[in-house]
């Protein structure tokens, strides 16, 4: 034993001396060699943090021209005095270049606050996600200030979507309709018992102002009835009773290979094509300026 331990002692010595120094690097020295380096990135990090911090501090004065900036912007597009007309044709020329096929597009009842009204606008779509998804952006960055209310999408067996879309149009309203708004408003809060007073018309008194109570005046005197003599006269034959058309409006027709038609009816608009029924009529044909619609059997044009 004593001999191999001379013989190897050097050995030995060495590879003690290699095993006490990794066991130090390996339980001192690594670790604390990690919270050294989670340190200096902290302390980077933060300096980095208190650098872009000073490059980035903007004054109150600055924030205000940048928000005038943004409300510019956005009365900019609700300045655009729109019709139902233009925005039917905007939706359908975008679906057309989306690949997005559009079914009961039309226009609701348009209301109108403070200078600008809102059209609110509805209609069914068909087509791939990409597609629909590229229409629903373009409208969004379009010339008009529309605002996206809701959107209900349906997965098909093909793996298209059919989506029901509600959404509204602000724009500059017109000066008369945005008064007959407010003056309706105006009326209906001031509604009370002294304004119906003052609406009422004054009766008109007899001339006579001295007169006999007990005496009914002359102006109030009935009428004298006169007799007359009821022949019976043959009976008549019943006039064939002809259908009242609705009174429907042709606002514009957009040609092509399937050509629409944008139709007006009580302050509503729709987009229509051949064979489409709406409001009660079928149209039946679309030519380059006129419709041809059928009511309850009979068919008439429009212009």
């Amino acid at each position: 034993m004593n001999e191999f331990l001379s013989r190897n002692k050097y050995r030995l010595s060495t590879l003690f001396v290699v095993s006490l120094s990794l066991f130090v690097v390996v339980f001192f020295v690594v670790p604390r060699a990690s919270v050294v380096a989670e340190t200096l990135a902290s302390v980077r990090a933060q300096l980095e943090i208190s650098k872009t911090l000073q490059g980035d501090v903007t004054s109150p004065d600055s924030l205000i021209r940048e928000y005038r900036k943004i409300s510019e912007k956005i009365e900019k597009h609700t300045l655009v005095q729109v019709t139902s007309s233009k925005i039917l044709t905007f939706v359908h020329g975008i679906a057309g270049k989306s690949s997005v096929a559009l079914q009961d597009l039309s226009t609701g009842e348009t209301s109108a606050k403070a200078g600008k009204i809102e059209i609110p606008v509805s209609f069914k779509a068909k087509a791939a996600f990409a597609n629909f998804h590229k229409f629903l952006t373009e409208m969004e960055n379009g010339d008009f200030c529309i605002g996206i209310s809701d959107v209900n999408m349906n997965r098909e067996d093909n793996g298209d979507i059919s989506a029901s879309v509600r959404l509204s149009v602000v724009s500059k309203g017109d000066d008369s309709l945005a008064a007959v708004h407010e003056k309706r408003e105006v009326d209906e809060k001031n509604l009370d018992f002294k304004g119906l007073l003052a609406h009422l018309a004054p009766q008109p008194m007899p001339s006579d102002s001295l007169r006999d109570p007990f005496q009914l005046p002359q102006a109030y005197m009935p009428a004298p009835k006169s007799v007359r003599v009821r022949t019976k006269a043959a009976p008549m034959p019943p006039a064939e009773k002809t259908p009242e058309f609705p009174d429907i409006a042709l606002d514009a027709i957009l040609p092509g290979d399937n050509p629409v038609a944008i139709l007006k009816f009580h302050g509503e608009s729709a987009v229509v094509s051949v064979g489409q029924d709406v409001w009660g009529v079928t149209v039946v044909a679309i030519g380059q300026n006129e419709v041809t619609l059928r009511y309850e059997g009979k068919t008439f044009n429009i212009r």
